[in-house]
């Protein structure tokens, strides 16, 4: 395993169609699946078709990690990040 092999692109560059498409499936993998909590749900977009590789209930927080670099592409910072969690964490 070679961490500097790999390139996150964070945002991924598709259209906003697709990206409601994996939103979307990313919902009904983690509904489907009882997760509870956060998730990270891992695709692939092949010829227009997506395909879900992963869905890690535990992703990463590190500053490195992609999760929290996803929520910063959304706009949300690490310290608001943690914060929305463990407020959703206290809802349940």
């Amino acid at each position: 395993y070679d961490s500097t092999k790999a390139e996150e692109i964070v945002p991924a560059r598709i259209s906003q169609a697709e990206t409601r498409l994996l939103q979307d499936l990313a919902v009904r993998a983690y509904q489907a699946l009882g997760c509870r909590g956060f998730a990270r749900i891992d695709m692939f977009l092949c010829r227009g078709r997506p395909f879900v590789s992963e869905v890690n209930t535990i992703p990463g927080l590190t500053s490195g990690s992609l999760f929290p670099k996803e929520a910063r592409a959304a706009g949300m910072e690490f310290p608001e990040l943690l914060d929305r969690l463990i407020q959703l964490a206290l809802e349940r």
